[in-house]
């Protein structure tokens, strides 16, 4: 059904043939804890860009609202000089 990839799969009928199954499934369940570490370990990484792009838009919104009346202003008081 696609919830295991081939090589667990292949570990799985290995470890029945063999009598060892107990053994693989540890060594399965330690190669997902591996996976699942590194994903965690790499999410910062992986979250950063998006975070400082966010943060560029933020800063750009309110530079934004503040700098734009500035100029409106400006602009209304050089057409009634």
């Amino acid at each position: 059904t696609g919830v295991f990839n081939s090589l667990v799969l292949q570990m799985i009928a290995v470890g029945e043939e063999s009598g060892s199954l107990d053994t693989l499934m540890q060594e399965i369940a330690d190669m997902y804890q591996a996976d699942v570490e590194y994903d965690v370990k790499t999410l910062g990484a992986q979250i950063e860009p998006i975070l400082i792009m966010f943060l560029g838009v933020l800063v750009l919104v309110l530079a934004l609202g503040v700098f734009l009346p500035i100029w409106d202003m400006s602009s209304v008081m050089l057409k009634g000089s």
